[in-house]
């Protein structure tokens, strides 16, 4: 097996573990903290991101064929994570009710999105290869 079928591999592993930590965060409390009931909306939602976060870094996996050159691996890792992220914060959102300080997280995530694409689109090359 060659590496990029290797990493390819994990970042299908990952960003399958992500999405059942961000639907189910407590049937993974080792990655998620959810070992008691979440005590308010913003505990519950966090717990969901966290699993977003690792669907993001295994979008990242998959997106990145190689590390070089650094101005186009690091903005797409960098959008992919923050991408997750935001996917488990909405579903949250959706499921667990809201929270103002959650749609403050939402705006600051959009943004950095905004940043790495922009860096991207400065560098001339796609998100993903």
């Amino acid at each position: 097996m060659t590496a990029p079928r290797i990493i390819g591999i994990m970042g299908i592993a990952l960003a399958l573990l992500g999405t059942a930590a961000s639907i189910a965060p407590e049937w993974f409390p080792f990655l998620t903290r959810a070992k008691a009931p979440a005590p308010d909306v913003y505990e519950a939602i966090e717990r969901r991101v966290r699993g977003g976060m690792v669907l993001g870094l295994g979008l990242a996996f998959l997106a990145i064929p190689s590390l070089r050159p650094w101005s186009v691996s690091v903005p797409t890792a960098v959008f992919y994570v923050v991408t997750g992220a935001l996917a488990a914060r909405i579903v949250g959102l959706l499921t667990d009710g809201t929270h103002p300080k959650q749609w403050l997280w939402v705006a600051v995530e959009a943004g950095i999105m905004l940043l790495a694409a922009l860096w991207l689109w400065r560098t001339g090359e796609p998100p993903s290869a």
